[in-house]
């Protein structure tokens, strides 16, 4: 269990060298960068006086902001126009690293890029909106097609216009209802279940008027193409043959359009990558300070990375300046190193169940070892099955795996081997005990030896929770709570000490009379009860007590209360261990107890196994949730505050 050791890099350099070093910084992904004003305004961004760096020196005066001012929006929903083309046409996205480093460039590949595009895609538009055009009118000629008259008689009439509208079959009834109102002749060309088609032959000077009362029933006009001649029939074969040619140039230039793609595939790619390249960079570039001749870059980086940006900076022939600095040697403490955990592969996993409560600090102990015995000792000795397990374990790999969840699936993969495991010990597979022998012990068998080991274990648990809690509380130079606590050395004695005395009384061995018991523990309680003035006196503060005597002894008074409550709580809730080990061997023996009384050997293998399937999915989600509960209420209260911030080093992504 560690957290890496992190430096406070400053880098300072030619303005000519910005663009390369942040695109650079951006790829490789190194730094976690911080505001390089503040850090200059802290003081801890200094520079010792020579010949190299002078100019650098007498142009800090001068800093300010970095302003970035580029503006690629448009050129982003260009590139997002050719990626969704590229998915409608299924084209696979070529995996490749390169990238355009010049900004400029990129910018005019992409405008060749997608002017060619656009080429081709308007004229795959304008063919797919003359196909939705003759498509609807064929439909309306196909309510005509019973219409002998040419349509060129009907549409050259100088003072009639005639008009088909689509309208429902009620408000139809109501059209008619009204025939003497409606200035029209009216005639029903076509009819369906639910809607009519009626021609309208109306004077024009009456127009107004017959459009109202349509409107007003809710008619649909359909436009009529007067550019058409023959009658209905003939122009709905035209119609046909034009649909076939368009349809044919569509395929046409869908093929063109396909082929561009694909031959364009590598270029696009490329330029995603640019541009996510030049975002990166850009997030780097804000949190810089410049001058008219100089940039100023800060951020952390881990001590693993330390050498591969030193040879990164090599690469610029020492025109830029490298400061690197441990967070003991930054003067503002306002800032914060981030935190970069470094597990072996066995715990990994476990990384993001700490990070669900929160992210340890740069100068707390990393949890990830410590909960990943635990917790996956507590979950074995909960769910003990060879059968559940293994199945538990082969869902871990086909998550890891195949569905790429490293995470969840390691961590699945791994409490399925400690079922396994503790399957054996329990003599449990598939819930039958007559399969196996036990190697340990049988949960139904010895209810109380299993009731009492998961007390012991959760005591052991609790005991290594104090000490790295003391641990914690110490290297961040917290005397109070380190010392006097009650999760402190003072919280660790009593709890040791009332352990120690309730085991005597049941071994019946008197170690030291019940008085010096009583003393021991009761001297416990006084040091957490004066912890603050305790440890104001050993640090030389004062006043003593920092918010007056009377309101702090009243909330120490509760705080003492609280710690005789929570040690023993803390310590009955891992009586829940034992109890789920009993539910999980209870549970089967219910379904089992079915399967018997169905007489039916096919009913009650099919019961057996929906009794196994409830058992892994719905047990074993809630003894993973009760496992996390112990871990995160019981355990980590006593040592882990989880107040830090996340390394999080700006670096490109290509998807």
């Amino acid at each position: 269990m560690s957290v890496e050791k992190m430096y406070m890099v400053n880098l300072i350099g030619a303005f000519s060298d910005f663009e390369k070093l942040t695109k650079s910084l951006a790829l490789d992904g190194y730094i976690h960068p911080v505001n390089a004003l503040q850090e200059i305004n802290s003081s801890d961004f200094a520079l010792k006086t020579s010949e190299d760096n002078i100019e650098a020196l007498m142009d800090v005066s001068y800093i300010r902001p970095y302003s970035y001012d580029r503006d690629f929006n448009l050129s982003l929903k260009y590139l997002e126009r050719l990626k969704e083309e590229r998915n409608n046409f299924n084209i696979a996205k070529e995996e490749v690293k390169e990238v355009i480093y010049d900004y400029n460039l990129m910018e005019k590949e992409l405008d060749e890029v997608y002017s060619k595009f656009q080429i081709l895609y308007k004229e795959y538009e304008g063919l797919k909106d003359k196909a939705q055009y003759i498509k609807n009118t064929y439909e309306a000629f196909e309510f005509l097609k019973d219409v002998s008259v040419p349509l060129e008689d009907i549409t050259s009439m100088k003072n009639f216009k005639v008009g088909l509208y689509k309208v429902s079959q009620e408000n139809m009834k109501k059209i008619k209802a009204n025939y003497e109102n409606i200035p029209s002749v009216v005639t029903s060309v076509y009819k369906e279940k639910d809607f009519v088609i009626f021609t309208a032959f109306t004077p024009k000077i009456l127009i107004n008027e017959s459009e109202r009362i349509f409107k007003s029933a809710n008619c649909e006009e359909l436009l009529l193409p007067y550019q058409y001649k023959g009658t209905p029939k003939e122009v709905v074969k035209k119609l046909s043959i034009e649909k076939e040619n368009t349809m044919a140039d569509i395929a046409l230039i869908e093929d063109k359009l396909k082929e561009f793609l694909n031959n364009n595939s590598k270029r696009i790619s490329i330029l995603e990558n640019s541009y996510e390249l030049e975002q990166k960079s850009s997030e780097i570039k804000k949190t810089a300070a410049c001058t008219n001749e100089f940039f100023y870059l800060s951020g952390w980086v881990p001590s693993t990375y330390i050498e591969k940006i030193e040879k990164l900076l090599s690469s610029f022939e020492e025109r830029i300046i490298l400061i690197k600095k441990t967070p003991k040697e930054i003067n503002n403490k306002a800032i914060i190193p981030p935190t970069k955990l470094n597990n072996k592969k066995l715990f990994k996993p476990f990384e993001s169940m700490v990070g669900m409560y929160g992210i340890p600090s740069y100068s707390e102990i990393d949890p990830t070892l410590f909960l990943a015995i635990t917790y996956t000792i507590m979950f074995g000795a909960m769910f003990g099955d060879v059968g559940q397990g293994a199945v538990l374990l082969l869902a871990g790999l086909f998550l890891k795996y195949k569905q790429k969840r490293v995470n969840l699936g390691g961590i699945l993969s791994r409490l399925g081997v400690s079922s396994m495991v503790f399957g054996f010990l329990y003599g449990s597979i598939f819930g039958f005990e007559d399969v196996i022998d036990a190697l340990l012990i049988r949960p139904m068998e010895d209810i109380n030896d299993i009731l009492i080991w998961a007390i012991v274990f959760g005591c052991g648990f609790l005991v290594l929770g104090f000490i790295l809690g003391i641990i914690n509380s110490l290297k961040r130079k917290d005397i109070e709570h380190g010392l006097f606590g009650k999760d402190g050395l003072a919280g660790f004695l009593f709890y040791l000490g009332v352990l120690t005395l309730v085991l005597t009384k049941l071994m019946k061995k008197d170690v030291l009379p019940m008085g010096v018991w009583m003393v021991f523990l009761i001297f416990c309680l006084v040091l957490i009860l004066l912890k603050q003035p305790l440890a104001n006196m050993i640090i030389g503060k004062k006043p003593l007590f920092e918010d007056g005597a009377k309101d702090y002894f009243i909330e120490a008074s509760f705080e003492v209360i609280e710690t005789l409550l929570s040690m023993f709580s803390n310590t009955v809730s891992f009586i829940r261990v034992g109890a789920f080990a009993l539910n999980h061997v209870g549970l089967f023996v219910a379904f089992s107890a079915m399967a018997e009384m169905t007489k039916n050997g096919v009913g009650s293998v099919l019961i057996l196994i929906l009794g196994n399937i409830i058992i892994i999915g719905l047990e074993g989600l809630i003894v993973f949730i009760q496992g996390l509960r112990l871990q995160y209420y019981e355990l980590f209260s006593k040592y882990y505050e989880g107040s830090g911030i996340p390394f999080e080093p700006i670096k490109v992504n290509f998807n």
